[in-house]
């Protein structure tokens, strides 16, 4: 603790941890550069850890993996992107596809699109993100693929207390031309808007929403946006800010409040007022014209959009909104993926992953419980957790017993394990229908299945599933609340399950906005979201499953593969279940890659000091000291023989004659022989398939593996 704090005070917020980094947030000073540039861009310790990643991407052809992870607020967003933009100057481009300002462009696309202004961060992520650099066999980045998850779809009409909406909406209202202005209706603004969305008012807010939407504009240009483009993704903007100035009846019909406003968004959208009028309300129209015609985008869609009770006026508006924008996040990502692909043949990856991080009303001194999009990605940061203490304790434990190392090292019990098992266990049970049979209620199953069950059961609400929840998911006093010990116990947040079965049920409304869109009477809406109409959607939520290269195809099959399997194929239509099932394919999309963790902290200061026992929490949860301790004590570098043989080989011209042919198989254990016969360092350990190489505390790697590496590099 002193030496990071020590180091924080200095204006050096990274510290390396063994293979991590410690990113304290936010920093006390941030410096200029001479070029009035911000450090951030490049962080001495970042600029280390980007060539160690690199030079290992390119040494042992692997894909490699830099995940984020840490409470919200801690800069992991921009730790992700300062990383990227290090690598790409430390590696060079190649083409014209991918460059560090077609990156940079990007992030400027998404920061607008997937995030909003809070409290602790202006700008705060609500979604998550994969993007994977291709690097050709010359070591240059030659096309860049992203993938995007967005877990909670009601974040568009349904705003956290002290939150906004997307940054998008201020920015369009504030800086769109007045041409578009008046195509698109926004002159005459309403007071209110059941969306939350509010027209900047203060002068500042205005100006820097207006310099943002310019950003943007210039963003989407650089990326090959065309104005066709463009037009119609303003057009479906406008639309969701007009379908929240509708509103909905709370009470009698299910109809708009506001007749006019309705008008105006079938107006922008493209579509006559009663066709809107009838996708949002009447959903059994299109449910019986597929049953009449046999035609569906998704399996049996009439089950589901039967499941749970009757959906009210406002639920069906706020689905309108959510499909609108879902369709509309997913075109934008296809539009960046087709600005950043590339055909050639690449030789390994760098996935760099950044996700909303940990929420606790508690940190900002709220009274009010964790909401539904609260829990989905505290569950997310969790399963991450748990990959981290995996990775760094049971896999690195069962390679050392594997080739017969001893090590003097106790695995830490403790993980995120429990609290991961509590949200997504599943019943044990076998299913074998379209829906989930209900188990016996003594077997004990995570909360996202139990809302899953209880959300179909007649007669059933939010109580009954709380009842049914087990350790470590707490009962409050407070009525439909419970407590859950995230951070392994460290972190207890309070949840609010009021108003939660309205999240999760199925809505038609939503499965209706992909139809108006690809029904628009505006030929730029049309062609913009037609050519999607021929690929059935895995999971409503997930972007950039697109792409021809041959790494995209693989990253995008390890995705498919997640939904397309067993309980997958069943039940990822379902709300609950589809949360955990973009967990998995988040997880299993870095699961073989080589991982680099970003431990990013809140160090919240006041009066010049920080908050110790709030560090002590964070850093607690990764296990920090654990993790030096093996990675001192243990063999962090390792490599196979077969691997050690083709790399270093040239340094012994006796082995290089006799090995140096690639058309003729060698016998593995001769070689080890003349490895046992060149070693001259007894602290290498030389086992039954690998290298293992002592760690040299000065260089945080093996000093004997460093200098082969030098010499071969002088040859």
């Amino acid at each position: 603790m002193h030496t990071l704090t020590s180091r924080a005070k200095n204006n050096m917020p990274l510290t390396q941890a063994g293979p991590n980094l410690v990113n304290f947030w936010p920093p006390l000073q941030t410096p200029k550069s001479r070029r009035g540039e911000s450090v951030w861009d490049a962080p001495p310790a970042l600029a280390a850890l980007v060539k160690r990643v690199y030079v290992s991407m390119v040494g042992s052809r692997r894909d490699h993996s830099v995940c984020a992870v840490g409470r919200s607020g801690t800069g992991k967003t921009t730790a992700c992107q300062a990383f990227t933009h290090t690598l790409l100057k430390q590696a060079g481009t190649t083409g014209e596809n991918i460059s560090v300002e077609r990156v940079q462009a990007m992030f400027t696309i998404l920061r607008s699109f997937g995030c909003v202004s809070s409290q602790h961060s202006d700008t705060s992520s609500r979604f998550a993100m994969v993007f994977s650099l291709d690097f050709n066999h010359a070591g240059q980045a030659a096309a860049g693929h992203l993938q995007t998850m967005m877990l909670d779809k009601w974040k568009v009409c349904q705003t956290t207390q002290g939150e906004s909406n997307f940054l998008i909406f201020s920015q369009l209202l504030a800086g769109i031309s007045t041409e578009m202005r008046t195509e698109l209706q926004l002159h005459q603004l309403p007071e209110s808007n059941s969306f939350g969305i509010v027209h900047p008012t203060k002068v500042e807010e205005k100006q820097r929403a207006s310099v943002a939407f310019t950003k943007l504009l210039t963003a989407m240009e650089t990326l090959g946006f065309s104005a066709g483009e463009q037009k119609a993704i303003w057009h479906v903007l406008a639309g969701i800010y007009h379908l929240g100035a509708a509103g909905a009846c709370k009470v009698g019909r299910r109809q708009f409040v506001n007749f006019d406003s309705a008008q105006v968004a079938s107006s922008v959208l493209g579509c006559e007022g009663e066709d809107l009028h009838t996708a949002v309300f009447k959903h059994h129209l299109r449910q019986l014209l597929q049953r009449a015609t046999g035609h569906s985008r998704e399996r049996n869609p009439a089950a589901e959009a039967d499941e749970g009770p009757r959906l009210t006026a406002t639920q069906c508006v706020d689905g309108m909104a959510a499909g609108l924008y879902e369709e509309l996040f997913t075109a934008v990502v296809s539009l960046i993926n087709r600005a950043l692909s590339g055909q050639q043949l690449t030789l390994a990856s760098v996935m760099v992953l950044d996700t909303p991080g940990l929420r606790n009303p508690r940190h900002f001194a709220e009274e009010r419980g964790a909401t539904w999009s609260e829990l989905c990605h505290n569950y997310l940061q969790e399963r991450l957790l748990e990959h981290y203490h995996s990775h760094t304790f049971r896999h690195t434990l069962d390679r050392y017993a594997q080739e017969k190392i001893r090590v003097e090292f106790e695995c830490p019990e403790s993980s995120s394990a429990e609290v991961v098992s509590a949200i997504d266990q599943p019943p044990p049970q076998v299913h074998n229908s379209y829906s989930c049979v209900r188990a016996a209620d003594g077997d004990p199953r995570g909360l996202l299945w139990v809302l899953d069950e209880e959300m179909v059961t007649p007669a059933s609400c939010e109580n009954s599933a709380l009842e049914r929840t087990h350790s470590p998911t707490h009962r409050c006093e407070q009525p439909l609340q419970c407590e859950v010990n995230h951070l392994m116990g460290g972190d207890p947040v309070r949840y609010d399950l009021t108003g939660w079965f309205s999240l999760i049920q199925n809505n038609p409304s939503a499965l209706n906005a992909i139809c108006l869109l690809q029904n628009s009477t505006i030929g730029e809406v049309k062609s913009m979201f037609t050519p999607r109409i021929s690929l059935p959607p895995l999971c409503r939520g997930l972007g950039g499953l697109e792409g021809g290269s041959q790494r995209s195809l693989q990253r995008n099959g390890t995705i498919r593969k997640t939904f397309s399997g067993g309980m997958a194929a069943i039940r990822r239509h379902s709300q609950c279940i589809a949360v955990k099932l973009q967990a998995d394919a988040l997880v299993n999309l870095i699961r073989r890659a080589r991982p680099v963790f970003l431990q990013c902290v809140n160090a919240k200061t006041d009066g010049g000091s920080f908050d110790v026992p709030a560090l002590r929490v964070q850093l607690d949860s990764t296990q920090i000291l654990s993790a030096l301790q093996l990675y001192r004590t243990g063999y962090p570098d390792h490599m196979t023989l077969s691997d050690f043989r083709c790399h270093f080989q040239a340094l012994s011209p006796p082995i290089m004659k006799r090995y140096a042919s690639m058309f003729v198989s060698h016998d593995e254990r001769k070689v080890r022989c003349h490895i046992e016969a060149a070693q001259t360092l007894c602290d290498v350990q030389l086992r039954i398939n690998k290298l293992f190489f002592p760690l040299c505390l000065r260089q945080w790697r093996s000093c004997w593996l460093n200098w082969m590496w030098i010499k071969r590099a002088s040859l």
